[in-house]
C-alpha cells in the first residue's frame, strides 16, 4: 500500500495510523488504517481516534480505510459523522492468465521518474478531475508524495506514452507505475493516468497491459491493481483480465479550503 511510504507509524489494537506530516496534503500518506473488525469500536470512536492521531499532527482533513468487517459495521456511522464513503477494490490478475496484447499504434516505453513528475505536476496544474492540485502547496506535497511512494522494499518501474510516440523524447502525457516486491512474487500497477487531452485514444489501456506483461515475466503469485468502485477504470482492468478478488471502504473529510 502506498502509505508503506509513511514517515511514522502508531500501531493500535483496531489497526495503524500512518503520518506524514512533512506532506500532510497528502491523504494517501496520511490516514488510519482499520484492520479486521477494528477491535468492535464505533465510528464515533474511530473520529476520536482520527481527531487526535491526525488532528493531533496538525492536519485538518480525515481519512480512513476499513478492511471489510469493520467497513460493513462503521459504513453508517461514519457517513452520519459527515464522512464521504467509497470503495476501493482490489483486483487480482489470475495465475496462469494470458498476458494482454500491446495497443496497436500505440509505443509504450519505460522512463525516469522525474519524466513523470512532470506529467504528474501538468495533471495537477490542468486536469479537471483534480482541482485540488491549483493549490501550490498542495501540488507540491503531491508531487513530493509521488516521487518517493511505493510499497517497502520494492523495484519501481514507470511505462508512460510521449506525446510524440517516439522513445526518449516528448513529454509524458500517460503513466503507469509497477511495483514489484523483491524476488518477484509480488507485484501492483498503480498510479494509472493519462492527461486529459489525450484520453480516448487508448494510452491508459497500452500502459496498463504493458505494466501486467512485465510483471509476469517474473510469474508472480500476486499480481493486483486498486480501482475506485465508482469509477470507469475498473471496467479497463476486467477488459484486461484481473477480476475483483476483494475491497476495503474509505472515508474521508476533506481539509476545508
Amino acid at each position: 500500500m502506498q502509505a508503506d511510504a509513511a514517515a511514522r507509524v502508531v500501531d493500535a489494537a483496531w489497526g495503524s495510523a500512518y503520518l506524514s506530516p512533512a506532506i500532510e496534503r497528502t491523504y494517501d500518506r496520511n490516514l488510519l488504517w482499520v484492520a479486521g473488525d477494528g477491535a468492535g469500536l464505533a465510528a464515533a470512536t474511530l473520529d476520536g481516534h482520527a481527531e487526535r492521531l491526525l488532528g493531533g499532527a496538525g492536519m485538518t482533513h480525515r481519512r480512513i480505510v476499513a478492511e471489510p468487517a469493520a467497513d460493513a459495521r462503521l459504513r453508517p456511522g461514519m457517513t452520519a459523522l459527515g464522512y464521504e464513503a467509497g470503495t476501493h477494490l482490489f483486483q487480482i490478475f489470475p495465475p496462469g492468465g494470458r498476458a494482454p496484447e500491446p495497443v496497436a499504434g500505440v509505443e509504450v516505453a519505460e522512463a525516469p521518474v522525474d519524466d513523470v513528475l512532470a506529467g504528474a505536476e501538468e495533471y495537477l496544474k490542468t486536469d479537471p478531475d483534480a482541482p485540488y492540485g491549483r493549490d501550490p502547496r498542495t501540488r507540491a506535497h503531491l508531487l513530493e508524495h509521488y516521487r518517493g511512494y511505493g510499497p517497502a522494499g520494492a523495484d519501481e518501474r514507470r511505462f508512460v506514452v510521449r506525446e510524440d510516440g517516439r522513445r526518449g523524447h516528448g513529454r509524458v502525457v500517460a503513466w503507469a507505475r509497477l511495483w514489484t516486491r523483491a524476488g518477484g512474487d509480488e507485484a501492483q500497477v498503480e498510479d494509472v493516468v493519462v492527461l486529459a487531452p489525450h484520453r480516448g485514444r487508448g494510452y491508459g489501456r497500452a500502459i496498463v497491459a504493458a505494466a501486467t506483461r512485465a510483471a509476469l515475466q517474473a510469474s508472480p503469485s500476486l499480481l493486483f491493481i486498486v480501482a475506485d468502485a465508482d469509477d470507469w477504470p475498473k471496467a479497463l482492468y476486467e477488459r484486461l483480465g484481473y477480476a475483483t478478488a476483494g475491497r476495503l471502504g474509505v472515508y474521508l473529510r476533506f481539509a476545508p479550503r
